[in-house]
């Protein structure tokens, strides 16, 4: 049986390869799921950008298999420099249900600087998270701040990615 990190190994970087089926396999067996921190600490860029994908899918399905790693996600992940994992990153963090105020506001700056990213899929999935970010009891200010950098966006955006999620972003927090 190959591992974790071997299914996720070779081939284009730009392609999901098999983190789908990566990802199943720890939704199975919840307690492999520290093996996908050590791809995205891996120096492979095609392992770490899969890793990374299969973790948000796994977050997105079961949230707490995550919640005992928010430590690592929010000192570690959130500091790798490749602009895959932190599209993935951008996506889990909302996701983590007790993270205290002092490290919501830390996590809040650090996404803004993802605004200044080269990939504008980057940026455009950072003004998301930045919404879902803001919500929380609290963060009036913070979310006054995004909401405004939202209004910006959907004329200023830098990039149709952008402007067209800042136009979806106005959808949510026009409610």
């Amino acid at each position: 049986m190959s591992t974790l990190l071997e299914m996720l190994a070779g081939g284009d970087r730009r392609t999901l390869g098999r983190s789908a089926e990566v990802a199943n396999r720890v939704l199975a067996r919840p307690e492999l799921v520290s093996e996908l921190f050590d791809g995205i600490a891996s120096g492979d860029e095609v392992i770490r950008g899969r890793a990374s994908d299969a973790l948000e899918k796994v977050s997105a399905e079961r949230p707490d298999l995550i919640q005992p790693y928010q430590r690592e996600i929010l000192d570690h992940l959130t500091a790798v420099d490749d602009w895959v994992v932190r599209e993935h990153v951008c996506l889990i963090l909302p996701r983590l249900t007790t993270i205290t105020a002092a490290d919501r506001r830390r996590t809040l700056a650090t996404v803004r600087g993802y605004l200044n990213n080269r990939s504008s899929i980057v940026q455009a999935f950072a003004l998301e998270c930045l919404v879902r970010l803001s919500r929380a009891p609290g963060f009036e200010r913070e979310r006054m701040r995004v909401d405004a950098l939202v209004e910006r966006c959907v004329t200023q955006g830098a990039t149709p990615a952008v402007r067209a999620r800042a136009r979806r972003m106005m959808k949510m927090i026009s409610h």
